[in-house]
């Protein structure tokens, strides 16, 4: 019995099974990724469009021309990216990407949906013309009232963005540094186009004030989920 050996014939049937099976593995996860890849590119392209709809309405009267082509593909390639890293699922042990990444577009969702709500296509403007805008602005100057408007409106977009994006209580906890980096980055460039005409002082300002709604935003949206999902 101990010199009993596999005949060769068994070996190679079994050797080309495994590497039958591995192959077809290959081939589902190739094909499933190129799907993925591809939705990405579309709706990426659908975004665009929205993105660009979106900037359309804004007054370009004090813009150079090229400010609404160089911020529209800004954006466009951060929104293609962010998908095809949501939609493949992309993580490392240490960095939740692909949630991050949904939390991010998101959040650039929900201040698409805000931007058409306003009366007024320069947002800071509509802001100064409120009362608690106009009374920032008598007190502390335009960065200071850009500085609250940041720090509000993306608190909102932030807190709703995580809520909705960051899956329930069984996941794996994430924390907001990513997910509020990644939001951040797309509407980085909405900042710096609604900023045209001002100063450095104001851009400076709503973007400083922004940052940091972005992650107290994103930091309560993710503790309001786990509350609620203990």
């Amino acid at each position: 019995m101990a010199d009993e050996r596999t005949p060769p014939d068994v070996r190679e049937g079994v050797r080309s099974g495994i590497y039958a099976a591995l192959e077809r593995d290959v081939e589902r996860r190739g094909g499933h990724t190129a799907r993925l890849l591809a939705a990405a590119g579309v709706v990426g392209v659908i975004g665009a469009v929205g993105l660009m709809l979106l900037v359309s309405g804004h007054p370009f009267d004090h813009h150079p021309t090229w400010h609404v082509a160089v911020f529209s593909a800004v954006w466009a390639g951060l929104l293609v990216v962010s998908l095809a890293v949501a939609f493949l699922r992309v993580r490392t042990p240490t960095l939740p990407l692909a949630r991050s990444a949904s939390v991010g577009l998101l959040g650039l969702g929900v201040a698409g949906i805000c931007g058409v709500a306003c009366p007024d296509p320069h947002f800071l403007a509509w802001w100064s013309s409120t009362s608690v805008g106009t009374g920032l602005v008598e007190s502390g100057g335009r960065a200071v009232s850009a500085l609250c408007f940041g720090v509000v409106s993306s608190l909102f977009i932030a807190a709703s963005a995580a809520f909705l994006a960051v899956g329930d209580a069984r996941r794996a906890p994430i924390r907001p540094f990513l997910p509020a980096a990644m939001l951040l980055l797309l509407l980085a460039p909405g900042v710096a186009l609604q900023s045209v005409g001002t100063s450095w002082a104001v851009f400076s300002g709503w973007f400083v004030g922004t940052t940091a709604g972005v992650y107290s935003g994103v930091a309560c949206g993710i503790r309001a989920r786990r509350c609620i999902g203990r």
